[in-house]
């Protein structure tokens, strides 16, 4: 998917009819677009996904009022007014013209829009234009409305993506690049049919156990379930939302004079405290470990000298090791003729004398286990020393790492107490806020493993009452028919939900390393990626027992985050290409992105001004000419294809030290008109 062009009508900050046409080339595949803050590039990628999907993003204000307001305001009573957006893209080797279009009739300042229209015009290379009969699936089969948000990106959001509670949008992601929504609805019907088979199933009247009263107990273990698995999803929404909170309190108090020292100091705290933590947790689960594979061994001293004391007594008698091999006498004795060559008649003493080393003679088994054992008791004694050494240093650890989180722990109190403190009402009010906000994250935190637990609980419990049901002995042939559908649908149950565990985890260690690769590339630190197994991402400092989590800025979101989207990109192309089932006509598509430089420093401009050329075979920028001027607009020049200014108009004329104008490409653009006769945008495009 390549946007070729996009047409506005009467849509927002835009008045009339204006069109962007971008480029389309491999070498020079990105389009700049430099407008003022609230100048109409939020709008253009709205503009966007409205005409897409339907979809405006959450922080678009006011999103009933979608006419142009000069437009609205010079129509007459009773007149019809419509707004639309036409894009234009071609995929595979097909052009595809998409609009959306609404009108509202006016009979006051309110814009009541009417149903939506929305039509997708196809055509191949005969140029002939066609109308598909689900325009819907056609867009979505191309770039599904799940995944739009990855590609039509606000940049002062995107790094979002790199925090926590962002796993579930990644998740998601997931499921949809490699198509696995049909199995999860295909689960959801199974177990629905499962369930209402297993009540078909009737106690009989000398049945061991009442059916009845067992299918009573599971309906109420899994209504259970269903509760406290939305009691996770609320609590982690909830935990993720108080976070966000104390972020936000954070930024409050490190603009307050006198306390945004304190907050830094607080900050680096924090960050030891969480290493610390998760050293100790690292720890504690080592020494659970130890003691599940070996603690057995500190409980057996001189157990090895015990069992060889009493293999010396065998050995002294004789009967170990055995002296000769029972086969090689059976022989003998078969062939009546000893090794000397004497004849071993029936009856003779020397048949008699032969006879008698088949008591002592092993078999192979004892002779076999005999080896073993003598090789074990020889290192048990060692390993007992080991694992009683490696039990003491973990201890030693544990204690180590939990003084170093009480101290840690002393010091942020210290600095809480010294920002309660300091002049003003607002620092004491502020941090007893944060303070509210923190035993709230660890009740809700605490809550979240108790009910996490009890789900472990009840799916245990549930496994073992429906074996149950299936292993139940009935004697009516109805409940033996019955029994075995519901064993043929758990065994469909489970063979999918392995399939689809396999599919999402290989796909999560795919990005994994996709994502390792783009971003090594880009950041300045030597940080790594990782898109953990619960689907969030983070970054990790150090290797083996020293490896930590990385402390991460605004920039190294950013990059983590559109590292993200490349890999997500590349492995929406290789599963197009090697997956026919999956996402076969996503193949190819665009990234465009709103405030690319936003909240960067200058370093970290360049480092993703460098990046997003690479992101995708089309990338559309939309930046405010501060933003990406110096080393991000020159690190992009040589793969910038085409580029507009997007010039604000206002009516008003008080307003002082405004950029009037801008230079791009060597030439002159309005960039603000102050004392206009209108108020909106107007799209121009730059002289190449």
């Amino acid at each position: 998917m390549k946007i070729t062009e996009i047409d506005l009508l009467n849509f927002r900050t835009y008045a009339g009819s204006q069109k962007v046409v971008f480029t389309t080339s491999a070498g020079k595949n990105v389009t700049m677009l430099y407008g003022t803050n609230g100048g109409g590039k939020t709008t253009l990628l709205n503009a966007c996904t409205w005409a897409l999907y339907g979809d405006l993003s959450p922080d678009f204000e006011d999103k009933g009022t979608l006419i142009n307001s000069e437009v609205w305001s010079a129509a007459g009573t009773g007149d019809e007014v419509p707004v639309a957006v036409t894009i234009t893209f071609e995929h595979d080797e097909k052009t595809h013209r998409v609009t959306r279009r609404r009108s509202a009739v006016k009979h006051g300042p309110a814009q009541e829009l009417g149903k939506v229209d929305f039509e997708v015009r196809v055509a191949g290379r005969d140029g002939v234009w066609r109308k598909p009969q689900n325009p819907t699936s056609v867009i979505e089969k191309i770039l599904p409305g799940r995944l739009s948000g990855f590609f039509f990106i606000n940049g002062e959001r995107i790094e979002n993506l790199a925090k926590p509670g962002s796993f579930s949008e990644i998740q998601a992601a997931i499921k949809t690049v490699v198509g696995i929504e049909p199995l999860e609805r295909a689960l959801r019907h199974l177990s629905k049919a499962r369930n209402k088979i297993r009540h078909k199933l009737k106690s009989e009247e000398d049945g061991a156990v009442a059916i009845d009263k067992v299918n009573r107990e599971i309906d109420e273990l899994e209504v259970e379930q269903e509760d406290k698995n939305e009691e996770v999803v609320l609590l982690k929404s909830e935990i993720v939302h108080l976070k966000e909170e104390v972020e936000g309190v954070d930024v409050r108090l490190r603009a307050l004079e006198g306390v945004a020292g304190l907050q830094e100091d607080r900050a680096r705290f924090e960050h030891l405290e969480a290493d610390a933590k998760a050293a100790l947790n690292d720890e504690v689960e080592a020494r659970k470990r130890l003691v599940r594979q070996r603690g057995y061994l500190t409980f057996l001293p001189g157990l090895a000298e015990q069992i060889q004391d009493a293999c010396a007594v065998l050995r002294e008698r004789g009967q170990l090791p055995a002296p000769l091999k029972r086969t090689f006498v059976e022989d003998l004795l078969k062939d009546a003729e000893c090794i000397c060559g004497t004849h071993l008649e029936e009856g003779s003493p020397q048949r008699a004398k032969i006879q008698e080393w088949l008591e002592r003679a092993g078999l192979a088994q004892v002779e076999g286990a005999w080896m073993a054992l003598q090789g074990a008791m020889g290192g048990l004694e060692d390993q007992r020393k080991s694992a009683i050494e490696e039990l003491g240093q973990l201890d030693e650890r544990i204690a180590k790492s939990r003084k170093t989180v009480q101290d840690l722990s002393v010091e942020l109190d210290e600095i809480s107490s010294k920002i309660k403190k300091a002049p003003g009402e607002d620092p004491a009010k502020l941090e007893a806020r944060r303070a509210d906000l923190l035993s709230d994250i660890e009740d809700k935190t605490k809550r979240l493993g108790a009910v996490q637990a009890r789900l472990e609980e009840l799916d245990s419990v549930l496994k073992q009452k429906s074996s149950m049901v299936e292993r139940l002995e009935v004697k009516n042939a109805t409940n033996q028919r019955i029994q075995q559908r519901i064993a043929l649908v758990r065994e469909a149950e489970e063979a999918l939900s392995k399939t689809r565990d396999l599919i999402s985890e290989r796909t999560r260690r795919s990005l994994d390393g996709r994502i390792r690769g783009v971003f090594e590339k880009s950041s300045l630190k030597e940080y790594v990626p990782e898109l953990t197994a619960e689907f969030e991402l983070d970054l990790w400092t150090g290797v083996g027992e020293e490896r930590r989590r990385a402390p991460k800025s605004t920039g190294e979101n950013m990059l983590l985050s559109l590292a993200f989207v490349a890999a997500l990109a590349e492995e929406c192309r290789n599963v197009a290409q090697n997956d026919a089932r999956a996402m076969s006509d996503m193949n190819d598509f665009p990234v465009v992105m709103d405030a690319a430089f936003g909240n960067l420093d200058v370093d970290y401009r360049r480092r993703v001004a460098d990046f997003l050329p690479k992101m995708a075979s089309q990338v559309i920028v939309l930046t405010s000419k501060a933003q990406a001027e110096g080393a991000a607009e020159e690190r992009l020049a040589p793969a910038i294809g085409k580029q507009y200014v997007i010039t604000t108009h206002t009516r008003k004329t008080d307003v002082a030290d405004v950029t009037a104008s801008i230079n791009v490409g060597g030439q002159d653009y309005k960039y603000q008109v102050v004392g206009s006769s209108f108020n909106g945008a107007v799209l121009t495009e730059v002289e190449a």
